[in-house]
């Protein structure tokens, strides 16, 4: 087992339970905050894939605008 298996499942692992804190968390900040590190390792997956492209765009778009009106309508 490489090195890059092992970011892969560490990553994967970190974005599975980041993901359950969205869906299971009480204070709807928080849950965003936790979709924000969802993106961010789903974008580390995909450097880990050579999808280097793909990775800048996740990051960009979803976890930069999306998340920002996000947080603009859960703050409004």
């Amino acid at each position: 087992m490489s090195g890059q298996d092992i970011l892969f499942y560490v990553f994967s692992a970190l974005a599975v339970a980041f993901s359950l804190l969205v869906v299971l968390g009480k204070n709807p900040i928080y849950s965003a905050f936790s979709l924000v590190m969802v993106f961010f390792c789903v974008a580390a997956n995909f450097v880990l894939l050579q999808a280097h492209f793909i990775a800048t765009i996740q990051v960009l778009v979803y976890a930069g605008a999306i998340m920002v009106l996000f947080i603009f309508v859960i703050m409004l």
